[in-house]
């Protein structure tokens, strides 16, 4: 039908357009952050943009199912105010095309959402979490600069290291000047302070970075019970040298665990973690069973009056969402039904009554 290939034409035309913009918003939201840490030493400048590019999944899950949630307020919101509506009421059209229609299209995006959730996301937290171990294992993207205090952690000890001169290219490239390297300097014990005029960086057969250090001294202390310090002179002298863990914004490991894997696990993490996986490709049917009656306005309304009612509800659906998360972390809820129960609260609760006048009429009154 000619009318049923228009509205799904404008809500699927309003959906690709506002998934586009909103994916491009967070997109250089996540390279603005990733940039900043960066620039403070925690991240390597070379693997930015594949963060980022691995990142759209994770944003995706969020953005799908608003995305059909605003496009059907637009699309059909638009039709309502042009007066195209009263159009369509005199020829019979129905509610219950429209919500066809737009459930039709939901349920294309749930099958998106749900290959998203199952199978991307945790195969791109998984290509984030190797990218880092990657770096860290690679010379040339050890982010030592002049000027620039960088921690590493090696065989339990913490060391911060400063270097006033940088010189040549990347990685074993470099010649440095003036070094400092601080060990435990926040611990009661094994505090030490090591100097050099000169150093550079080498990698092992094993592909084991390692700092080289010339012509230097080593201070250590205070030993007890004098609160004097050793010193010691060296000519050369390396250490580990390695980006600590919590510095490189390491992902949780249970975000990089396959679907799969969940699913035959009985773990009450693992549980919930599949079941957050699934949450949107759920919540897109009930959002659009919301977003339809929101959508039909009276022409001298406008199109966007009911725009506050259709975000409070989107807010509130995601925040019962995480609260519903939160208790079963806690364990103050049950596992099952968990979070599945939050879309039938809310389709009952607020969806059901929202359609519940317009499913018992079977055509479109013009005053309605």
């Amino acid at each position: 039908m000619i009318l049923n290939r228009y509205i799904f034409r404008e809500i699927l035309k309003s959906q690709i357009i506002t998934l586009v913009v909103l994916l491009l918003v967070f997109l250089c939201q996540s390279y603005v952050r990733y940039l900043a840490r960066a620039t403070s030493g925690e991240m390597q400048m070379e693997i930015i943009n594949r963060m980022v590019l691995y990142s759209i999944p994770s944003i995706a899950y969020l953005m799908l199912p608003l995305s059909l949630f605003v496009a059907v307020l637009i699309a059909i919101g638009r039709i309502s105010s042009d007066s195209e509506m009263v159009v369509m009421r005199s020829v019979g059209y129905s509610v219950g095309n429209i919500m066809t229609i737009a459930l039709s299209l939901a349920f294309i995006t749930s099958v998106i959402c749900a290959i998203n959730g199952l199978y991307l996301m945790p195969a791109s937290a998984a290509a984030q979490q190797e990218l880092t171990r990657q770096a860290q294992n690679d010379p040339q993207y050890l982010p030592i600069d002049s000027g620039r205090f960088v921690s590493f952690n090696s065989n339990g000890n913490e060391h911060v290291i400063f270097i006033e001169e940088v010189k040549g290219g990347n990685g074993d490239k470099r010649k440095l000047g003036n070094i400092y390297v601080m060990t435990n300097t926040f611990y009661g014990a094994g505090r030490a302070m090591s100097t050099a005029r000169h150093g550079h960086m080498t990698t092992d057969e094993n592909g084991f970075k390692w700092l080289n250090l010339e012509d230097g001294y080593r201070y250590e202390g205070p030993l007890a019970p004098y609160g004097r310090y050793r010193v010691a002179g060296f000519k050369t002298m390396r250490m580990p040298a390695g980006i600590s863990q919590d510095s490189s914004g390491s992902r949780d490991e249970i975000q990089e665990i396959s679907s799969s894997e969940l699913l035959m696990s009985s773990d009450r993490g693992y549980r919930l973690e599949l079941q957050w996986r699934i949450a949107p490709a759920i919540a897109v049917f009930v959002l659009t069973m919301l977003a339809v009656p929101l959508a039909m306005v009276n022409p001298r309304q406008g199109r966007f009056s009911r725009l506050w009612q259709a975000v409070l509800l989107y807010v509130a659906y995601y925040m019962l969402l995480l609260s519903f998360r939160n208790m079963i972390n806690a364990g103050r809820m049950w596992v099952f039904p968990g979070l599945y129960l939050v879309p039938v609260v809310f389709a009952l609760v607020v969806a059901l009554p929202f359609n519940l006048k317009r499913i018992l009429k079977k055509r479109i009154s013009p005053r309605a």
